[in-house]
Order: C-alpha cells, then sequence, then structure tokens
C-alpha cells in the first residue's frame, strides 16, 4: 500500500505543481532535492535503522512521508514544497536501508527467496497500479463534484484532493506492522521479535561465513557495475521509443505497463528457479541471458523485436534484485545489514546518476544505440565478477546448510 500510494501522488505531482504556476525548472529542483537528500542521509539512515530496529524504522517512514504530504496538501509556498521533498528524501532513505534488513529478519531461511521476491513483485505491481488510480483520481474528483452538488473544482484543487485521499493509503499500510513487536531493549540492534518463532538451527543461520569489509567492498563494485548499465539507458527507454519508431506517450505507457506485469510475474518464478541453480548461478545465467536482448535493441530496427527485446531484458534484469539482495542480508553482520544495505545502495544510486548524465551526451552526439553496446559491457563485466566473487562463498553456505539440517534430523 505504500507503494501505491507514492506512487498515486507522483504520478501527477508535476502537473499539480504546473497548475500551481511553477515553471519546469521547479519541477525539476525539487526532485533534486528529494533524491539528493536520500543520498546524502543514507549512511546516517542505515546507522538509525540498525540502532532502533526495523518496525520503528517503518513507522517514522510513514510519519515522514504522511508529514511530507500533508505540507504539499496544507500549503503552496516554495518553502514547504521543498521541505516536503527534504523530508519525503530523508524518509525514503530510512525506508532503502531498512526494507531489506526487515525481510530477512522476520522470515524464515526457507522462506527467504519466497518472500524477497514476492515483496519486489507486490511492490512493482503496487507502483503500477498506483500510477493509474492517481492518473484518474484528479479526473474523476473534477467531474464528480458537481454530480454530489459540490461547487465545482479547478485542476488544481483537484490534485490537491487527490493528494489527501492517497495520503489515507500511506497510513494504511502502517497496518501490517501493528502485528510485528518493536524489538526488545536487549535485544540486538536492528533485530524484530517476530511473531512467527524460528528454530534454533535456523538462529545460526543469520552467522554469515564470511563478512567484512573486503566482501562488502565486493557488493557494492557488483552493484556499481550494474548501475553503471543500467543508468546508461533504463531513464531514456521513453526516449528511445519515441525517437526510433516515433512512439507516441500512450502508446509508450501501454509497453511500459505489460513490461511491469511480466516483471511482476517473472519475480514470483525467481525462487523456483534460484532454488534448483543457486542464487550465484541464477544471476549469472539471467544477465548473460540479458545480453542477446541489448545488442536487439542497439542493432535492430525491427519494432517488434525491439519490443519483445525491451520486455525480455527488463524481466531478466529485475528478476535479480531481490535474489542479490537476500544473497547481502545473508553474508552480512545482523547488526551491520542496515549499514551495509546503505552503502550498496549509495554505490547504485551514484553510478545510475553518472552514467545517465554521460548516456544522455553520448545520445545527443551519436543516437540512441550506442549505449546499449556499452551497458552490455558492463552487465558482462557483472556477471563475471558475480561469479568469480561469490560462487565459492555460495556453495560453503549450502554445505552448512546440509550439515545442520543433518544435525537438525539426527536431534530427531
Amino acid at each position: 500500500m505504500l507503494s501505491f500510494g507514492i506512487s498515486s501522488i507522483e504520478v501527477f505531482l508535476g502537473l499539480y505543481f504546473l497548475e500551481l504556476k511553477f515553471r519546469e525548472d521547479f519541477i525539476g529542483t525539487y526532485y533534486a532535492v528529494s533524491t539528493g537528500t536520500s543520498a546524502i542521509l543514507l549512511l546516517l539512515a542505515g546507522r538509525l535503522s540498525d540502532r532502533i530496529g526495523r518496525t520503528t524504522s517503518f513507522y517514522i517512514t510513514l510519519a515522514g512521508h504522511f508529514a511530507g504530504y500533508s505540507l504539499l496538501f496544507m500549503y503552496q509556498s516554495r518553502t514547504a514544497i521543498f521541505l516536503c521533498a527534504f523530508i519525503n528524501g530523508a524518509s525514503a532513505a530510512l525506508r532503502a536501508c531498512t526494507s531489506a534488513p526487515f525481510l530477512h529478519e522476520n522470515a524464515r531461511v526457507s522462506e527467504r527467496d519466497y518472500v524477497y521476491s514476492s515483496s519486489a513483485s507486490f511492490m512493482l505491481m503496487g507502483a503500477m497500479f498506483g500510477n493509474v488510480f492517481g492518473g484518474y483520481l484528479p479526473i474523476t474528483l473534477m467531474k464528480l463534484a458537481p454530480v454530489i452538488g459540490a461547487a465545482r473544482i479547478s485542476a488544481a484543487e483537484s490534485y490537491r484532493y487527490s493528494i489527501l485521499i492517497s495520503m489515507t493509503l500511506i497510513l494504511v499500510s502502517a497496518l501490517p506492522l501493528l502485528r510485528i513487536t518493536k524489538n526488545a531493549p536487549n535485544s540486538a540492534p536492528g533485530a524484530e521479535k517476530n511473531a512467527v518463532p524460528r528454530p534454533a538451527a535456523e538462529a545460526e543461520d543469520d552467522r554469515p561465513l564470511k563478512s567484512g569489509r573486503r566482501l562488502y567492498r565486493k557488493f557494492v563494485i557488483y552493484t556499481f557495475l550494474i548501475g553503471c548499465g543500467a543508468g546508461l539507458i533504463v531513464p531514456f527507454f521513453n526516449i528511445y521509443f519515441a525517437q526510433k519508431f516515433g512512439l507516441d506517450s500512450g502508446r509508450i505507457g501501454v509497453i511500459f505497463m505489460l513490461a511491469n506485469i511480466i516483471t511482476a510475474v517473472s519475480m514470483m518464478m525467481t525462487p523456483a528457479i534460484t532454488i534448483r541453480y543457486g542464487k550465484i548461478r541464477s544471476i549469472v545465467f539471467m544477465e548473460l541471458a540479458s545480453l542477446p536482448f541489448l545488442l536487439t535493441l542497439g542493432l535492430s530496427g525491427s519494432f517488434s523485436m525491439c519490443v519483445v527485446s525491451y520486455l525480455m531484458r527488463n524481466a531478466l534484469m529485475n528478476m535479480n534484485n531481490p535474489v542479490f539482495t537476500n544473497f547481502i542480508m545473508e553474508n552480512t553482520d545482523k547488526d551491520q545489514r542496515g549499514r551495509v544495505n546503505s552503502i550498496v545502495t549509495l554505490g547504485d544510486n551514484f553510478s545510475r546518476t553518472v552514467s545517465t548524465y554521460i548516456s544522455g551526451r553520448l545520445m545527443t552526439d551519436h543516437g540512441v544505440g550506442l549505449p546499449y553496446f556499452i551497458t552490455a559491457v558492463f552487465y558482462l563485466a557483472a556477471a563475471l565478477f558475480a561469479y568469480f566473487s561469490f560462487s565459492a562463498l555460495e556453495r560453503e553456505m549450502k554445505k552448512k546448510l546440509a550439515a545442520q539440517a543433518a544435525l537438525v534430523g539426527a536431534g530427531r
């Protein structure tokens, strides 16, 4: 519901600012303040999440988003809007650092592959349906006001009341948290008292075989390589289809919606793949499998081939995200998961920011095709790096789990 509520606001927020007579440069500054705040506070947010616990962090996140959008609903001044951007950026940073550790610490070992993939799938679907809901909500309010006997409302007022309605959905997302008890005063940092108790053997699995800065640096390097490749192409897919095939925004939107649906369904299939082949082998295979589709996007002039290639690339690469996040959490010390997650996220954000700027220059000078070839190189490098850096560690993890399973079986 949080993803649904935020997405329903973000889809019309820029239009709301235009109705308030702000220019495009002001809108760009708003988003820059929000994303910049999130990036600056990531490390601090990670430490805070480890110290106060995941459930408390989520409550603060929800309260922050609600407070930020409340400012937008009540005030239309520049100061209030930029304060909203700051609060939402800070809340997003805390949410980014908390989500993965929260899932890891509140799921059994055997459930984690399914939990991570299901969470990513539902968030994607929530964002997609939130965009649709937010797109039609202001229009519906404008048409509905005269019907129920209210005075006709302006476009700006319809956006404002839409913010109010979507804010309630953000509050609703807090309801599931009420069933989870906050961490006890003497518990390990970040730990939650889960409603579903885990066996002692599974508690042992929370202690990674290997951890430390050297391994954490490898996590950052891998995500940095992926971020460099993704930043070159992902923000420009709409421009790619518009310039290469002359599509309007409506047809591009249909392609994007179809991509989200296919990706969400694919994510639900990911656990079956990782259980059979292992996390790292699955990640490497899916990244290598995406390369032919990337090259097709850069080379082919066929509309149907490019659409299919876009859908396949999108699904294959996004299927990896929950898998690698789970792998990171499994191999991070319990009291450092928030901090490590924040560092990895910061590396990903930084690489995407730099490569997005470079890609814009490349497309201006050399056309929309070149970045896809460079992205293929980054993805290949990331796949090879993952294989040689993490395969041995995963094999050791499997041996550990097998040994613990044997002990549990013998104890029965």
